[in-house]
């Protein structure tokens, strides 16, 4: 009869400890040189230092023996200036993506670099009315993007492919100032390695 009652107890003991699972974490991992942004089913968007972390408490239903294991889909958007979500089923970079939390367990997400960037800061009081990024390779050049109306005291970034030993390419910028005024950078020397970023300051003139 004791043995009987001792294990009934055991068994009320687990199935209240089972029933305390509620909850999960989502941990990101900034593992880059650069910040990155992560926001949790479209709230707010926080900024991750390099080399820092950031927990996220996810709210689920509470686990059991009698409910089974217990989990939740989030979506999470996440970006840096030297790293993209990458989408293996589109074959390609993204910002955005779903995550399963399950009850009582932590999920770490490592943001690992895995693009270059070009930043432009704009010091003068002037607004820049679009910058292009030209990227050069093998005599050939094609503009990789625009960045249009940099306001006075803003920036703007811009993540881009790197290069390697086997793939190497160099980048050109144009900035264009509101008064008409071009202004070039880069070149053959402006060569991007992974996790690397091409920093223009635009200061006003002397």
């Amino acid at each position: 009869m004791k043995t009987i009652c001792k294990f009934a107890s055991v068994m009320m003991l687990l199935l209240v400890l089972g029933a305390c699972e509620s909850g999960g974490k989502f941990v990101v991992h900034n593992r880059t040189s650069f910040p990155v942004w992560v926001s949790i089913n479209d709230g707010d968007t926080l900024s991750v230092d390099p080399g820092a972390q950031s927990s996220y408490d996810i709210d689920t239903d509470t686990q059991s023996f009698l409910s089974g294991e217990v989990k939740r889909q989030i979506k999470v958007k996440s970006y840096g200036e030297t790293y993209s979500l990458y989408d293996d089923i589109e074959n390609g970079f993204t910002d955005s993506t779903t995550v399963t939390i399950k009850a009582g367990k932590t999920v770490n997400a490592y943001m690992d670099p895995n693009r270059a960037s070009i930043k432009i800061i704009n010091n003068r009081s002037a607004a820049i009315s679009f910058a292009e990024i030209w990227q050069y390779k093998n005599n050939y050049q094609y503009r990789v993007a625009t960045i249009p109306n940099i306001p006075s005291g803003s920036s703007a970034w811009h993540r881009v492919d790197y290069a390697t030993p086997t793939n190497s390419f160099y980048y050109r910028v144009l900035v264009m100032m509101e008064n008409g005024e071009s202004l070039n950078y880069g070149g053959p020397d402006t060569i991007l390695a992974n996790d690397q970023q091409f920093l223009i300051t635009i200061n006003p003139n002397p």
